[in-house]
């Protein structure tokens, strides 16, 4: 059986002509410091001191740039250029993926987080999803933890629209969604189940299904092409390769931030005075420890962690589905999330992850595996109702975090309904990949099989790329860590806008939330 989406994706090569938004020719002279290269210490100063690059730090920077301030912008990873984006997944982890993807939440389980530690941060490994908060979250905000009138839907509204039309947010066209993606919507179809074409930030997507390794064609709209350039060409500079180490205080004040860089005969310390501001973007996990190691005491920092959590199970087919071909994820469901905090969504996996979902040792394994292109993947994804702990360990993250029984139930619907599209799609076999589950599912039937399914953790390979929380927004100090003005109540001039400061999770993916929470933070200051 041949399908129209089996085409394989024709690597023509990148065009050697074509400058890219990154290349340092398209940059300004002297807008941007590798630390890796500095002999010396630097001393600077701005207006506006941003941590971090990824989807909130250059978000902020660049709106506080283009209202003429002058902004520094101080990143812990480097700046791989997209010239440079590998084809293979591991040369790509070791580039662009902190500690290689290796980092894990403790608990009652080991659940790796993912995340990128690079100039543009996570969004150069993500898969560009693009989506709106749901409306229940901002009411949930306001009722729960005081957060209206100032952070509501409709305060968001302009800056979700404002970047749903600088970066290009569209649905994923029908050229690039990919078998993985149809046969996850046909199935859904079939079972007459709510399902729908992803929305990405995406300039015209050529389906090259390597999101996770940095879109080598520039296509993918992350931070490092679009909104890192732009606020670098409205002025503003950016050290890269820079640990921040902590933010001075004095008086009650953040006044500036130390870093560290590892240059030649270093280390070598960067110190960059903040006239307005200090602004943290540097993610749910590493801002909180920045502000321990500064000095804030407040109770809340580093508590209420919270996280998507989710689970993959892969299914083979009789014809080709091609997962080397298409969107990383183009397709998802809704059906569950109101009732079971469960988003389901097709979920491309390059090989070297994918045999990890298959069952069998051996001459069993590389015979499955063997049938590579006839492979699908899909995914569960926990709006989970748990909170853990973010916090330092011998001077290295250290985070705690454990599903709750609720959360596994809730996990084990989400399964069900998948096995079932997939079987419905016309898969032969799908691999549940949990332990006290069968190793193989034969037939639609056996999906019920789900409802007697382990809901301990341990018995399955989890992984997050979704973390809240662990900087809450509140308006009272006794609360939470910021108030409704993203600053910290113990301190003023500095300010936290990554999604650490979100009440909670959301349920669905929070790129865009965070984009348009950290330019609602910015514009305020401007």
């Amino acid at each position: 059986m041949t399908l129209p989406w089996t085409q394989s994706w024709e690597n023509k090569g990148r065009d050697d002509e074509r400058q890219y938004p990154d290349d340092v020719a398209s940059l300004p002279a002297g807008c941007e410091v590798d630390a890796r290269t500095v002999r010396r210490p630097i001393d600077d100063e701005v207006d506006f001191v941003v941590v971090g690059s990824g989807a909130a730090g250059a978000t902020a920077a660049h709106t506080l740039a283009t209202a003429g301030y002058s902004v520094a912008i101080v990143e812990e990873g480097p700046w791989v250029r997209t010239r440079e984006f590998q084809r293979d997944f591991y040369p790509a982890m070791k580039q662009l993926w902190r500690a290689m993807g290796t980092h894990v939440a403790g608990g009652r389980s080991l659940i790796p987080y993912m995340q990128g530690r690079c100039v543009g941060g996570t969004t150069v490994i993500n898969s560009a999803i693009a989506w709106r908060a749901p409306s229940a979250v901002f009411e949930d905000w306001s009722t729960r933890w005081g957060l209206g009138p100032e952070i509501t839907e409709r305060a968001l509204d302009e800056h979700f629209t404002w970047l749903e039309r600088e970066l290009s947010v569209r649905s994923v066209d029908d050229k690039a969604l990919g078998g993985n993606s149809a046969v996850f919507a046909l199935g859904a179809a079939k079972l007459g189940i709510e399902s729908h074409v992803i929305q990405r930030y995406d300039a015209g997507c050529d389906g090259s299904a390597s999101c996770s390794n940095g879109c080598r064609t520039a296509k993918k709209q992350g931070m490092n092409i679009t909104l890192v350039p732009r606020a670098l060409r409205a002025g503003a500079k950016i050290y890269h390769s820079a640990q921040v180490r902590i933010v001075e205080v004095r008086g009650g004040r953040a006044v500036a931030i130390l870093a560290e860089m590892n240059g030649p005969g270093g280390p070598h310390t960067l110190r960059v005075r903040a006239r307005k501001g200090v602004i943290m973007a540097a993610s749910t996990v590493q801002s909180p420890n920045i502000l321990r190691r500064s000095g804030l005491r407040n109770a809340h920092i580093g508590q209420h962690f919270q996280a998507h959590p989710g689970v993959s199970v892969a299914a083979r087919f009789k014809f080709d589905v091609r997962m080397d071909y298409g969107a990383t994820q183009g397709f998802n469901s809704l059906e569950l999330l109101k009732t079971h905090g469960i988003k389901l969504e097709s979920l491309m996996l390059p090989p070297e992850l994918a045999i990890a979902r298959l069952p069998g040792l051996g001459p069993e394994l590389m015979d499955r595996f063997a049938d590579y292109s006839r492979i699908a993947i899909s995914a569960v994804v926990i709006k989970s109702e748990a909170e853990g702990v973010v916090s330092e360990r011998f001077g290295a993250e250290n985070v705690r975090f454990s599903l709750t029984q609720k959360d596994m139930r809730n996990t084990l619907e989400g399964l069900e309904l998948t096995t079932k599209i997939l079987f419905e799609a016309g898969a032969e076999e799908v691999y549940p990949g949990a332990h006290g589950m069968p190793s193989i599912l034969r037939s639609a039937d056996d999906a019920k099989k789900w409802r007697e399914g382990p809901t301990d953790t341990r018995a399955y390979n989890m992984v997050m790329t979704h973390l809240f929380g662990a900087t809450r927004m509140a308006k009272d100090p006794r609360a939470g860590v910021v108030d409704t003005r993203f600053q910290t109540h113990e301190c003023e001039g500095l300010y936290v806008v990554d999604s650490g400061v979100f009440p909670t999770n959301l349920g669905v993916n929070p790129q865009h939330t965070i984009m348009a929470m950290a330019r609602l933070a910015a514009s305020r200051l401007c």
